[in-house]
């Protein structure tokens, strides 16, 4: 990706459903040239645009962060972990920890029994987990209490936009039963109240110009003012806080090295906090956040 792509994913990763024009407009281009990039990107399969669901309204509220200790070639038994369906995330790492996995489940229990069949595995040396207290940034999903009901040509809905964020909304008119001004609605309703998030996911494998960088923070004190402040630096895609070895874990996406080691510098000079850690994300193994997450029965 060159610069001009970089401010389109960029767009796209804040409104997926922005149209060519204005994308156009934002960076520069002709409508037809913005158009041909943005089908270049979408097909090459390094950027994908879906609606992403909240946890909680797919019945999968329940989060944590897996460090997993493998013996043998993590490649190996990331293939076999990255069947389960609860685990949207996967990823061979630097560091302690051959493999890094988020899990999404329905309660603490499941998650519990998760862990315990991951722990299970001939190849898994040890598990360390951390359970997300609360998700403060993430580019991806929506984030905070979802309140709004969701009737079944909502989850009609929300699962075609999971296929193709960017479906035009006849086409998505067509798959739901509504006119297109209904679906209009509908989507927007959606949006608004943060049941779907429907914007850009960046496949950052650490093989292109964005390398991925995951990041843990240990806190001196109470100190909840700092993921907010983390939150809203510049490249930095996802912050929770958690209980566990960090009180919060995070991902930074830059272009260079450079922009890494200033960013977490960045961090560790934040005050309130004690200590950083960081691991480099090698080969992302599964990022999906649509497939294989079943939406609950609803009367």
């Amino acid at each position: 990706m060159d610069e001009i792509d970089e401010r389109i994913v960029a767009l796209l990763e804040i409104d997926g459903r922005l149209s060519h024009r204005d994308i156009a407009q934002e960076v520069g281009l002709s409508r037809s040239a913005a158009a041909a990039r943005i089908h270049r990107l979408l097909s090459s399969g390094e950027v994908e645009v879906r609606g992403v669901v909240h946890p909680a309204v797919i019945g999968r509220g329940a989060l944590a962060h897996v460090g997993i200790t493998v013996d043998g070639p993590a490649v190996e038994i990331a293939a076999q972990i990255a069947r389960r369906d609860d685990i949207p995330f996967l990823s061979v790492t630097t560091g302690q920890y051959g493999l890094v996995a988020e899990i999404r489940a329905g309660s603490a229990h499941d998650i519990d029994k998760g862990v315990s069949e991951l722990r299970a595995l001939e190849a898994v040396v040890g598990i360390d987990t951390l359970t997300y207290i609360e998700v403060v940034r993430d580019v991806i999903g929506p984030v905070g209490d979802v309140q709004t009901h969701v009737d079944g040509t909502d989850l009609a809905l929300l699962k075609a936009l999971q296929s193709d964020g960017r479906a035009s909304y006849v086409d998505l008119a067509g798959a739901v039963g509504l006119s297109a001004a209904g679906v209009r609605r509908r989507v927007l309703r959606l949006t608004e109240s943060q049941v779907v998030r429907i914007g850009a996911v960046v496949r950052h494998s650490g093989r292109d110009r964005q390398p991925a960088l995951g990041f843990g923070v240990r806190l001196g004190g109470a100190h909840p003012e700092v993921a907010q402040r983390i939150a809203a630096m510049p490249s930095v895609i996802f912050v929770a806080r958690t209980l566990g070895r960090f009180d919060l874990v995070g991902t930074v996406r830059a272009f260079t090295a450079r922009q890494l080691v200033e960013l977490l510098d960045t961090i560790r000079s934040t005050p309130g906090v004690r200590a950083v850690d960081s691991w480099a994300h090698l080969q992302v193994v599964k990022e999906t956040y649509a497939s294989g997450l079943v939406f609950p029965d609803r009367e």
